[in-house]
C-alpha cells in the first residue's frame, strides 16, 4: 500500500527532498547486487529500478529520511568489512563479532523501543515480525566455539548512547529503530546468503539474524507506515533526521572495527571448540529426558481415578490436546521400550479395545459435564496403523462424538512403513490426519536385521511418495543413532537417504541399551553396539548435515525444515516439550486415553494402568483407569518445571521473567545450582550472565545434565538414560 498521510500528526514539515540514495546495513560497494548510486553499485534492494519505483510512494517522513541517510553513504567507514562480507571473503571470526556485538543494543530496542514508539503515536509497529533479538540469541550460541575478540567499543559506545536515548529523548531513539530495521530489510538477504556460505565452508551452522517471517515489501511498508505515524513537533522532526545519520555511523564504526579483523591470523582456524568425546565421557550418568517435570519416576498411586474426575470437572475453554495410545504391533523391534503388545490377531484384538476406548471417552465426557474442543490429536503406539482402515474410521469418529474438532486441528499419526500401502496413506489423510510420522531408525539392512526391523529402502522411497501424494502439511521421520552393527560411514548413507527423502521434521535419538529393564534388548549384543567415539561422529555429522541443508536444530534431538511450524515456534519462543517431545501446543492440557497413556495437566499428572487386563478391568467396573499420577502444587517445584522447561526448549534462562514476571536473584536462591553451573561453565557448557544462563552449543549436546541441575530428586539419586 502505498503512504496515507496521517490526520492527527503534528507537523510534517518542509518540502519533499527526492532520496539521492539507497541505504542497508553495511553500505555501498563496488561489487554490489543491485542499483546504482554515483558510480558505485549498493546491495540494497531499495536500489533496484522497481523499488524506485515504490519510493514514489513514501510518504514525507520517509523520503527525508532516506535523503540523509543516503548522503551519508560517502562518508561510510565500514566498507572493508562489508567489502569483505559480500565478496565471500569475511571470516567467522568476524560474523561471531557482529553477532555479539549486536546482541544488546537489538535487546535494548525491542525492550523499551514498543513503549516509546506507542507513546509517540505509532503503535502498529510490527515488533513482533521484526524482532531480532531470539535470533541473535540462538546465533550467539551458534558461534559460541568461535573464539572471542576483545570486546567491541563501537558497540559499547553504541548501546550507551541508546540507553541515554531511551530515558530522555525517545524521538531520536526511534531513528535508530528506523536505521537498523531498514537496513536489515533491505540488505539482509544478500548478506545473509554470504554469511551464510562463509559459516558452511568452515562446517558452522546458518544464521538467523537476517531471516524474517513475514515477507520483506509488507515489513517495509509497515516500517514506513510507522515512522509516518510519529507525532513530532517542528523540532523534533529536525532531530530525527539528524540522529538517523548518528544511527548510520553508529553502525559503520562497529563495522570499522570489524574490518580491523580481517588480519591474517584472524583469517587461520579459529579457536576450536571443546572436545566433545571428554565431555560426554565426564558427564555420561544417568538423566532423565525431562518430557515432563517431575518425571513419570515420580508417580505414586496415591493418584487416582477421582483425582482425574476433579480436573476434568474444572471449567475452561481452552482447546485440549488428545492423545490415543494404540499398543498393537505385528512383530517387535529389540530396540524398543514403548508399551505394545506383539499380536498378529488383528481384528481379534482390535475390536474390544475400540470398545474398551468407547467407555473410556464416555466417563472421561461425564466427569467433563461438556464437551470440550480438540486443538491437537495425536495417535501413537505401538503402531496405529496396526488398525484397518473401517477402524480408523471407527476410531475418528468415536473421537469425534465426544470432542469438537477445531476447524485448525492439528492431527497427527505415527505409521509403520513396512506394511503401508498407497490407500493407506490416502485413507489416513482423507480421514483428516494432517502430519504424518514414520520411523526409518536405520536403513542399512545389516543394521535392520540386529534389530528386527526390517523395511526394504525402496519401500521408504515409496512410503514418502504416498505421503507427498496425500498432501500431508508436515511429515516426520524417526533416527537412532547406537544401534548395533552401526558404523558412521553406514549412519552416513541413512542420513543422505533422509536428505532425498525431505522430510519436514526428523528425530535423531540415541539409543538407551537398558537389557536389565527391557528383556527385548537382551536380544542385542553388547559387542555390536558402536562405541562411543563412533556413535559421537554418527551424531555430529548428523547434525552438521541437517542444519547445513535447510534444517534448525529444535531442543536436543529434532530437526525442522525453517519453513516448518515446529521451527517457527523455536524461534518465536514458543516451543513445548511434552510426553509427546517437542510440541507446538504450548501449555494445553493433554489428555490421554488407553492402556498406559499419560494425561498432563498444569497440576496434575495421570497415568492409566500399564497392563491391558487392568484397564480393561477398571473400565468394567465403570472407574477412569487411572492407575498413578502425581499432584503439583509446590510454588517451588512449579518455578523448576519453567527453568527446566525454558532450558529444554529455548537453551536459556533469564531469571528475571522466569517466575511468573516476578524477578528473582538465582545466585541467592539456587545457591548450589549456581556453583554447579560454573563448573559447567568452566568446561564451557553454559555461559552465565549476572542473572541468567545460556546453553553454549557444545553444551547442547549435554542439556539434559544441564537441566538436572535444577532437579533436586537427581542430586539424592541419578536415573534415566545415559548420555552415549
Amino acid at each position: 500500500m502505498l503512504y496515507r498521510k496521517p490526520s492527527d500528526a503534528r507537523s510534517t514539515p518542509g518540502a519533499i527532498a527526492a532520496p539521492p540514495a539507497p541505504f542497508d546495513m553495511t553500505t555501498t560497494l563496488p561489487n554490489a547486487l543491485s542499483g546504482q548510486h554515483g558510480s558505485d553499485q549498493a546491495i540494497s534492494d531499495h536500489a533496484s529500478a522497481a523499488d524506485a519505483a515504490a519510493r514514489r510512494g513514501f510518504g514525507p517522513r520517509v523520503r527525508r529520511l532516506h535523503g540523509r541517510i543516503g548522503a551519508a553513504h560517502h562518508r561510510a567507514e565500514g566498507m572493508t568489512f562489508s567489502r569483505a562480507l559480500l565478496e565471500g571473503q569475511a571470516n567467522p571470526l568476524q560474523l561471531a563479532a557482529l553477532i555479539r556485538a549486536l546482541g544488546p543494543a537489538y535487546a535494548l530496542i525491542e525492550q523499551r523501543g514498543p513503549e516509546l514508539a506507542a507513546a509517540l503515536g505509532a503503535p502498529n509497529l510490527p515488533w513482533s515480525a521484526l524482532n531480532r533479538s531470539e535470533a541473535l540469541r540462538h546465533d550467539a550460541t551458534l558461534v559460541a566455539g568461535i573464539e572471542a575478540s576483545r570486546p567491541s567499543a563501537a558497540a559499547r559506545a553504541w548501546l550507551e548512547h541508546l540507553g541515554t536515548l531511551a530515558r530522555q529523548e525517545p524521538h531520536r531513539f526511534l531513528a535508530h529503530v528506523y536505521v537498523r530495521y531498514g537496513g536489515d530489510l533491505s540488505g539482509g538477504q544478500q548478506l545473509a546468503q554470504q554469511a551464510n556460505t562463509i559459516l558452511a565452508a568452515h562446517g558452522l551452522p546458518s544464521l538467523r539474524f537476517w531471516r524474517f517471517e513475514r515477507p520483506i515489501p509488507e515489513l517495509k511498508q509497515a516500517l514506513h507506515d510507522a515512522m509516518e505515524q510519529l507525532e513530532l513537533s517542528e523540532t523534533e522532526e529536525a532531530e530525527l533526521l539528524d540522529e538517523a545519520v548518528v544511527a548510520f555511523h553508529d553502525t559503520q564504526r562497529l563495522l570499522a572495527e570489524l574490518g580491523e579483523l580481517a588480519t591474517p591470523t584472524a583469517l587461520a582456524p579459529t579457536r576450536s571448540q571443546p572436545e566433545l568425546l571428554p565431555l560426554l565421557v565426564k558427564y555420561d550418568k544417568p538423566v532423565p529426558r525431562y518430557t515432563s517435570y517431575p518425571t513419570a519416576a515420580a508417580f505414586h498411586t496415591g493418584v487416582g481415578p477421582a483425582d482425574l474426575e476433579t480436573q476434568l470437572r474444572q471449567a475452561t475453554t481452552a482447546d485440549l490436546s488428545l492423545y490415543v495410545h494404540v499398543p498393537f504391533c505385528r512383530h517387535a523391534c529389540w530396540y524398543c521400550g514403548c508399551n505394545r503388545i506383539t499380536t498378529q490377531a488383528g481384528s481379534t484384538v482390535v475390536g474390544p479395545y475400540l470398545q474398551a476406548l468407547a467407555r473410556e471417552l464416555a466417563l472421561v465426557t461425564q466427569a467433563s459435564g461438556r464437551r470440550r474442543r480438540l486443538g491437537q490429536l495425536h495417535w501413537g503406539g505401538g503402531t496405529p496403523n496396526y488398525l484397518n482402515p473401517q477402524e480408523q474410521r471407527q476410531l475418528w469418529e468415536l473421537i469425534g462424538e465426544h470432542f469438537d474438532l477445531a476447524p485448525e486441528l492439528e492431527a497427527s499419526i505415527e505409521v509403520n512403513p513396512e506394511f503401508l500401502s498407497r490407500d493407506q496413506v490416502l485413507n489416513l489423510r482423507r480421514l483428516g490426519f494432517n502430519r504424518i510420522s514414520f520411523g526409518i531408525q536405520d536403513a542399512d539392512p545389516q543394521v535392520q536385521a540386529a534389530v528386527n526391523r526390517i523395511v526394504p529402502v525402496d519401500q521408504l522411497r515409496r512410503a514418502m511418495e504416498w505421503m507427498r501424494e496425500a498432501a500431508f502439511e508436515s511429515v516426520n521421520v524417526d533416527l537412532i543413532c547406537g544401534l548395533p552393527l552401526q558404523t558412521p560411514e553406514r549412519f552416513a548413507s541413512t542420513i543422505a537417504l533422509v536428505q532425498e527423502l525431505q522430510p519436514e521434521r526428523v528425530s535423531l535419538f540415541s539409543f538407551a541399551y537398558l537389557p536389565e529393564q527391557l528383556p527385548l534388548q537382551r536380544r542385542i549384543a553388547a559387542d555390536d553396539l558402536p562405541s562411543q567415539r563412533e556413535r559421537i561422529r554418527m551424531l555430529q555429522h548428523a547434525y552438521a548435515t541437517f542444519t547445513g541443508n535447510g534444517y534448525d536444530a529444535i531442543g536436543m534431538d529434532h530437526f525442522a525444515l525453517s519453513s516448518d511450524s515446529l521451527a517457527l515456534a523455536a524461534r518465536q519462543g514458543k516451543l513445548h516439550r511434552n510426553f509427546q517431545g517437542y510440541t507446538t501446543g504450548g501449555e494445553r492440557d493433554l489428555l490421554g486415553i488407553g492402556v498406559t497413556a499419560i494425561s498432563q495437566f498444569q497440576t496434575l499428572f495421570s497415568q492409566n494402568q500399564r497392563t491391558l487386563k487392568a484397564y480393561v478391568h477398571a473400565l468394567d467396573e465403570g472407574h477412569l483407569p487411572v492407575e498413578r499420577g502425581l499432584e503439583v502444587r509446590d510454588p517451588a517445584v512449579l518455578l523448576r518445571r519453567s527453568i527446566i522447561q525454558s532450558l529444554m526448549c529455548r537453551f536459556a534462562v533469564d531469571f528475571d521473567t522466569i517466575a511468573l514476571g516476578q524477578p528473582l536473584e538465582a545466585r541467592r536462591q539456587f545457591a548450589s545450582e549456581w556453583a554447579d553451573l560454573q563448573t559447567l561453565e568452566a568446561d564451557g557448557l553454559v555461559r552465565l550472565g549476572a542473572n541468567s544462563l545460556e546453553v553454549t552449543e557444545v553444551g547442547r549436546w549435554l542439556i539434559r545434565t544441564i537441566a538436572a541441575v535444577f532437579d533436586p530428586s537427581q542430586r539424592r539419586q541419578a536415573s534415566g538414560s545415559r548420555l552415549i
